[in-house]
């Protein structure tokens, strides 16, 4: 089976509690089905009860990650919540499963959410009817009970001053971010490796709120219309709600938590300013005069470098927003072991990798690998 977690949102944010659903299901095209349906569960409660047992109902409440809990119901058995893992499939069907089973069809089935009513079709047999409640409303995850919820102008007060991360919903990674600054202006960016941490800068877009319903608006930039959604928050969960595309969601971090902010481009431009067309001659933590290596660095990501007794090999390089200093051959892709923080004083410069000692080194202007 192809479980693949849907990355939400792409075509429309470039990219929860859930209030108002009645409200929602006058306004935005329904029902939805496969993974628009999905989206509308995160954040919230799918109660359903198998055929021929209208007394036995069961909740799942799903988080955005692919995790969430569920209990079973009857009328003289509370039941315990126990620990679940959901997944879109690649078909478009809806996977449920306890922790440590692996999925197979019968866990399955085709998602409707119509406002409050959901159904699961599966792949045989009669459908499953159900509705959806707002966030975790049999208080199945003991986190919910104290987490903060905001809508509306308290909501998008919230997110001022910090940090909206999108990525798969039902999975890990991270691929877009908007950090949402006081002055109106909110900086996207796009992480074009999930596996590596590298946030490209999109252009700056302006935010305002507006309508009676108070929708948090995103405009200029790359729009080529503005882009309106009402916005609830609880806890780290972000739902944008759009009329056409459903609820969108995202964590919300901290402040300035991907490194967005105007002054962290000034401090990289500095730094790169001080490393381009220069060579850094490092030496071993040893002080070995032959475990000596050399990079030269040259505009636009591009270098050579001479590692030890090797031959002078092509390579490229960048600056990560958390001022670390990456350097990998030409030909291969970056990692994590690739990269080290840089501090640079002057023509002398310190490499750090935690858990390993300082690399010292020192700049020379242009190019002596040969030297």
């Amino acid at each position: 089976m192809n479980i693949r977690p849907w990355i939400v949102g792409a075509t429309m944010l470039g990219l929860a509690h859930v209030a108002g659903l009645a409200a929602y299901a006058q306004e935005a095209p329904s029902p939805r089905a496969g993974f628009e349906a999905v989206r509308e569960l995160v954040g919230n409660t799918l109660v359903y009860a198998k055929p021929g047992q209208p007394t036995v109902e069961t909740g799942v409440y799903l988080r955005l990650d692919g995790t969430g809990l569920a209990v079973t119901r009857g009328r003289s058995d509370a039941g315990e919540p126990r620990a679940i893992r959901w997944a879109s499939v690649s078909d478009g069907r809806f996977c449920v499963t306890d922790v440590g089973h692996q999925l197979w069809d019968g866990d399955c089935g085709v998602l409707s959410v119509d406002g409050m009513r959901a159904s699961l079709t599966p792949k045989t047999g009669p459908i499953w009817p159900g509705r959806v409640l707002a966030g975790d409303a049999w208080k199945l995850d003991p986190t919910t009970a104290s987490a903060a919820r905001f809508e509306g102008k308290a909501a998008i007060a919230a997110l001022v001053g910090h940090t909206m991360i999108f990525g798969p919903t039902g999975g890990k990674g991270e691929d877009r971010a908007h950090y949402i600054m006081a002055n109106g202006t909110a900086r996207r960016a796009h992480n074009d490796q999930p596996d590596f941490d590298h946030w490209a800068l999109q252009a700056d877009e302006r935010w305002s709120i507006r309508g009676a319903d108070d929708q948090l608006c995103f405009g200029g930039g790359a729009w080529k219309e503005d882009f309106c959604a009402t916005v609830s928050i609880a806890g780290d969960l972000v739902t944008l709600r759009h009329a056409r595309a459903g609820a969108l969601h995202a964590k919300l971090a901290q402040g300035d938590a991907r490194n967005l902010a105007p002054a962290v481009d000034a401090a990289n431009r500095k730094l790169a300013a001080a490393l381009i067309n220069k060579t850094l001659v490092l030496k071993a933590a040893d002080r070995q005069a032959k475990s000596e290596s050399r990079i030269y660095f040259q505009r636009d990501g591009a270098g050579l470098a001479k590692w030890g007794d090797r031959v002078i090999e092509p390579m490229r390089w960048l600056l990560q927003r958390d001022r670390k200093l990456c350097v990998a051959e030409r030909r291969l892709k970056f990692r994590a072991g690739d990269c080290s923080r840089v501090s640079i004083d002057g023509d002398r410069v310190t490499l750090e990798t935690p858990g390993r000692p300082a690399v010292p080194g020192r700049l020379f202007k242009g190019n002596v690998l040969k030297n």
